[in-house]
């Protein structure tokens, strides 16, 4: 047969080294644009991230409400079920949280809900001040994360997870005067150097 072919097995070695090349290079690039564009977010400061916050919030309550959809799965792996509506309902208050109620109600369509959203974020505030605290938050969002990242690895519930974590810690660093969009680097060629050889060790 023509696999048998050592000119051919040569060549097909030489073409899967050329696609994972061409994909390694793809993912480099998505990962530097990636930490370019949250390094922009993280330099803005608290409404920086807020905007991530708001963001993963939703992402939560997206995820954890299609686990809800799974009726079947709740009976053969109900703590997971469980598991779902709890994130539901944290993504729901974490969209109360960093939801801007101003630009909010210019939407047109969504802005009609902005009262309601409105009236329940200052319940949050009221019935949970240590969320309206950078500090606070940052512990909020490691919980969530550490809930989430234990049920999976690589599925949406492992990212959403990966995520609500990366926030807690952003929260945190933040909350002490630590800015880290001083410590994110760039991968050469897609920004800032790595180093800068002026700077000296």
């Amino acid at each position: 047969a023509a696999l048998n072919d050592p000119a051919v097995q040569q060549h097909i070695k030489e073409a899967a080294y050329q696609q994972a090349q061409q994909g390694y290079h793809v993912a480099r690039e998505g990962a530097a644009v990636a930490v370019q564009e949250l390094r922009k977010y993280v330099q803005e400061g608290p409404a920086g991230i807020s905007i991530l916050c708001f963001l993963g919030g939703m992402a939560t309550t997206i995820v954890g409400f299609l686990g809800l959809l799974n009726i079947s799965g709740g009976l053969t792996s109900p703590f997971t079920y469980v598991l779902n509506a709890y994130l539901t309902m944290f993504g729901v208050v974490t969209f109360l949280l960093e939801a801007d109620m101003e630009s909010f109600k210019n939407m047109k369509i969504l802005g009609k809900l902005a009262p309601f959203c409105e009236q329940y974020q200052h319940e949050i505030f009221n019935r949970a001040k240590v969320l309206t605290e950078l500090r606070g938050r940052g512990f909020y969002y490691v919980f969530i994360g550490s809930l989430a990242i234990t049920q999976c690895v690589f599925c949406l519930l492992f990212l959403v997870g990966v995520w609500n974590l990366l926030m807690g810690v952003l929260c945190l660093l933040m909350s002490f005067g630590i800015n880290p969009a001083d410590h994110m680097q760039l991968a050469p060629g897609a920004g800032a150097p790595l180093y800068d050889h002026r700077q000296g060790p």
